[in-house]
């Protein structure tokens, strides 16, 4: 089991709050883990922060790191999700030709985030232990805290099952004042807290969260990739394409990390704040069917 290897991999662009305490934390765990082959990618695109140079220094300093730049993708794809699953599969070619052990951890990471504030090494080792040993599940996510963010990537029953972020921009075709009514029933509202969570593990059938752990071995990562909808590249998140190769996945309530304050800023806000925020949603709409 210790022989697995494992794959870091993470996405930058401007990254800079974050990246110095992701990074302090992998090679912490590189360093004082019992798994034996421990590996680290990093794709950035278009950084002008600093993070490209962390990560450049970071490289060459340890041998266990990787990291490759992917500038100029704007000019290529106009779609965000298309560049962020390019740049997934290039850690996926990377990987490809890495190492010839029979099994893998692949956990693909969004760095913009600090992921182990609430995580030290011991626990995350023993994290990836619980989840190679069992056989349950061949994926896993993180919940975040206060609440969970990341309903685009989510599938799940009885939680969210639709792509809610297609069906609010397909009404306001057709309702053009009550974009607040929209974003509170189809986002907000599913955005619940780790208490509203009622067992250990969540059946998904997609997650991601900011970071992920899949079960893989050499041959299956070779024929994997992130795709995206050709009708719609905008509205649907790379990780629905990616978890359908998959048939076991779950939110582990465990393993948290802090939500990104600008995807919950509503949840937070007081209630007299929310109060302001919903009459300037109005103020928003109305102003805008002034303009058609």
């Amino acid at each position: 089991m210790l022989n697995t290897s494992i794959f870091f991999c993470g996405l930058t662009k401007n990254c800079i709050d974050t990246i110095g305490s992701n990074l302090n934390f992998l090679l912490s765990f590189k360093n004082s883990t019992n798994f034996k082959n421990i590996y680290f990618i990093s794709v950035d695109s278009d950084s002008i922060d600093g993070t490209k140079n962390l990560l450049e220094d970071f490289s060459k300093n340890n041998s266990f790191a990787k990291h490759i730049n992917a500038d100029n993708l704007s000019e290529i794809y106009d779609s965000r999700i298309e560049r962020i699953a390019h740049c997934r599969n290039i850690c996926l070619d990377n990987i490809s030709f890495s190492s010839e052990s029979e099994t893998l951890l692949y956990i693909p990471l969004d760095l913009d985030i600090d992921l182990f504030e609430f995580t030290d090494v011991s626990k995350f080792e023993n994290q990836l232990i619980d989840f190679i040993e069992q056989k349950t599940y061949d994926a896993i996510f993180p919940v975040s805290t206060p609440y969970y963010y990341d309903i685009f990537a989510l599938r799940a029953e009885g939680w969210l099952n639709v792509n809610s972020q297609q069906i609010i921009n397909r009404l306001k075709k057709y309702l053009f004042v009550g974009s607040f009514i929209l974003n509170y029933f189809f986002i907000f509202k599913k955005q619940l807290p780790i208490s509203r969570l009622n067992t250990k593990k969540i059946k998904v059938s997609s997650a991601f969260g900011g970071a992920g752990i899949y079960k893989l071995d050499f041959l299956e990562i070779k024929k994997i990739r992130y795709s995206l909808s050709s009708k719609n590249t905008d509205f649907i998140s790379e990780h629905i394409f990616f978890n359908s190769y998959f048939e076991n996945l779950s939110i582990n309530k465990d393993w948290i990390i802090p939500a990104p304050k600008e995807h919950i800023g509503f949840k937070t806000l007081k209630f007299s704040e929310k109060i302001i925020y919903f009459f300037r949603t109005i103020k928003f709409d109305l102003k805008n069917l002034s303009k058609s």
